[in-house]
């Protein structure tokens, strides 16, 4: 298999871990982390192989079953019962079952329920797009505001500074971008503040 390329399926040991017959423990269940080969430095602690070799988990529950226990036997169930049995141990399995049962029915509750989520989605999208709108209409604001009084206060300074009119028109014009028109009514505005 070629470096990058990864594939796991359940039931079926594909890791180089499982290929070592020198191990005698059977763990079904392995995390795996990206460490550089030379160092053995970790490269960043947000990414984690979580790996379940469904057929080496344990065939029988015990009472202090771990969750990753509890989440293989859900993965790996096949029957209702096998379901059941995990259900009520963990509240994030017995969710994820309800909505197993909720989706598994006839064709026309399952596309209810894809219509209801898809409607989720895209109005949890559009919050989203318009809550970004609103950022960018704000920044556009406050950027519009704050050109506004460095107008102002560029003027008042020039005033007071006793430059004449035409020079800080022309000033206004060059480092501010205006037209003549622009610059005089600016200039009119702020020079008497």
């Amino acid at each position: 298999m070629p470096k990058g390329l990864n594939e796991n399926v359940a039931g079926q040991e594909n890791t180089e871990r499982s290929k070592k017959k020198e191990e005698k423990e059977e763990h079904f269940y392995s995390c795996f982390h990206i460490r550089e080969d030379k160092r053995n430095i970790l490269y960043t602690d947000k990414m984690e192989f979580h790996v379940m070799e469904l057929p080496k988990l344990p065939r029988e529950l015990k009472e202090d079953s771990s969750a990753i226990e509890l989440w293989g036997k859900f993965i790996s169930a096949e029957r209702k019962e096998d379901f059941e049995m995990v259900v009520g141990k963990n509240i994030y399995i017995d969710n994820a079952y309800r909505h197993l049962q909720f989706i598994s029915q006839d064709e026309e509750k399952r596309m209810e329920y894809e219509a209801r989520e898809k409607a989720i989605r895209d109005y949890n999208q559009g919050m989203f797009e318009a809550e970004q709108r609103g950022v960018n209409k704000g920044l556009e604001q406050g950027r519009a505001e704050g050109r506004t009084e460095g107008l102002r206060i560029f003027i008042i300074d020039q005033v007071e500074d006793n430059i004449p009119k035409e020079k800080t028109i022309e000033k206004l014009k060059k480092r501010f971008a205006l037209s003549q028109v622009q610059a005089e009514q600016a200039y009119k505005e702020y020079a008497n503040q």
